[in-house]
């Protein structure tokens, strides 16, 4: 090891220990860590064996204290803020998403049937999130300089850089995810919208929080149709919606409904509508390839070479009874064989892993038709997509809790989809009191923050549609003096 990656290892593991004395002095005895101490705070169930296979990074286990923060506040309603308080089921809650989700611990542990994170994308910016555990390059370099050890050279101010930009992200949405798992139903659900800047990352943590086993979906979403032209001559236009769920046997997607239009009956027959199946299979054994006797023309039917008759023999006296095979008249003609639209396990179908019809522009479209004076948001979710998301995943009185709410599509989604199906689902949305920057579209509308932009646009897609409930519940984080 250089000796600048020991003076880097020995001062992040000094400002960690630091953070950990501030955030939990009990555990501490004359200024040193006391692991029973520490082990008897956390519980024997917490103790993970560092050999175990996990994601680490600098703070990992000071960022999941802050789901433990004693300063728990409370919920207040701003009526004049909200619509029909009275009346709705639903909620916009006002404040930090991590300070809101230990609030919801109270009322809604185990309660929430399906939740929705569409997290900043890291692009290396800051995040708008008022976490009590940061670090900084910067912080690393003024540290290094101090030692007087030399100007960082750019290789390693770029690790350095690199490795602030995945832990900051890491740090900041570790609690998040481990405080929405207890609120999930034992059939409860958590879907993430992410990009490839960290998806490696939060699929390894969520393999921790939820357990490898409750994996459930990964979809490729093609947000682009258009590709840009590019100096290696590749694009990406794509972004991924991860699924982990509670007890991942218990969830079972509703499916798409598969296209029914080539049953028809055109000779009446009482069992309903029919459409002709193969009888024949590409496997099976000796006793699969029996001769079929026609019984009008004594004719001789057998599998095709190298196929097996998809049924077994004592079937074809009990078919021709009920009419499921229908044995031609003349000779030189195959038989038929009926595939009965009653004898469907279902008519849905698995959904496709991939989501190719609905892109980015479609959210951008809708919210312009909202907005015609203006676009006071980038790059909004479709409905579309998140109705798709919605429906498959949740029922018809289930709550969706919306952690990362943004503009609010997943709220006018959730208008959407119980104008269409006449279902009652409500929706909790988070979303922090971000100021929007001056001059923007969103600005000059008079919505200052990103909360603002929640609120209008509640207000606004409720109007499109005519039943179920399109009031919300407008709550602020109150904090105990």
């Amino acid at each position: 090891m250089t000796k600048e990656k020991k003076l880097l290892s020995f001062y992040q593991k000094q400002k960690t220990i630091r953070e950990l004395k501030n955030l939990l002095p009990e555990v501490f005895e004359e200024g040193k860590l006391d692991l029973l101490k520490l082990k008897s705070f956390l519980g024997s169930e917490t103790v993970i064996d560092e050999a175990n296979y996990g994601l680490s990074w600098l703070g990992k286990d000071v960022s999941a204290f802050q789901k433990e923060n004693k300063n728990v506040g409370r919920l207040v309603l701003n009526k004049e803020k909200s619509l029909h308080p009275n009346k709705s089921k639903n909620q916009l809650i006002e404040g930090d998403n991590l300070d809101a989700l230990q609030i919801l611990q109270e009322d809604y542990q185990e309660q929430i049937k399906l939740i929705y994170i569409d997290p900043p994308y890291n692009t290396g910016k800051t995040f708008a999130y008022n976490d009590r555990f940061k670090i900084r390059s910067k912080q690393y370099l003024e540290y290094l300089d101090k030692v007087e050890i030399g100007r960082v050279n750019s290789k390693l101010q770029n690790q350095l850089e690199s490795g602030e930009i995945h832990t900051n992200w890491l740090n900041m949405i570790y609690p998040r995810l481990l405080l929405s798992k207890n609120l999930l139903t034992d059939d409860g659900c958590i879907v993430i919208s992410i990009d490839e800047s960290e998806k490696a990352n939060i699929q390894l943590l969520c393999n921790e929080i939820f357990g490898e086993e409750n994996f459930v979906a990964c979809f490729v979403w093609l947000n682009r149709t258009m590709v840009n032209d590019s100096a290696n001559l590749y694009t990406n236009n794509h972004e991924y919606i991860l699924v982990y769920a509670k007890e991942a046997k218990k969830i079972k997607f509703l499916g798409e409904e598969k296209d029914l239009s080539a049953y028809k009956n055109p000779d009446n027959d009482p069992n309903g509508l029919w459409m002709p199946d193969n009888p024949t299979a590409a496997s099976g054994n000796s006793n699969s390839q029996f001769p079929i006797i026609n019984p009008y023309t004594g004719e001789e039917y057998l599998p095709p070479v190298g196929r097996y008759w998809a049924f077994a023999e004592k079937r074809v006296r009990e078919w021709g009874n009920s009419g499921k095979i229908v044995f031609p008249k003349e000779k030189g003609k195959r038989f038929l064989l009926k595939k009965y639209i009653s004898e469907l396990k279902n008519t849905n179908k698995p959904i496709s892993s991939i989501i190719s019809d609905i892109p980015t522009s479609k959210g951008t479209r809708e919210l312009k038709e909202l907005y015609p004076e203006g676009l006071p948001f980038k790059y909004p979710k479709p409905t579309d997509l998140l109705v798709k998301l919605f429906e498959q995943l949740s029922g018809p009185k289930d709550t969706v809790l919306d952690v990362f709410a943004g503009s609010a599509s997943s709220a006018h989604a959730i208008f959407k989809l119980n104008e269409r199906d006449g279902t009652n689902r409500t929706f909790i949305c988070i979303q922090n009191n971000e100021e929007v920057p001056i001059g923007s579209d969103a600005y000059n509308m008079n919505l200052h923050k990103i909360c603002d932009i929640s609120r209008d646009r509640i207000l606004r897609a409720g109007k499109m549609y005519s039943n179920g409930d399109f009031g919300f519940n407008y709550l602020e984080i109150a904090f105990l003096e």
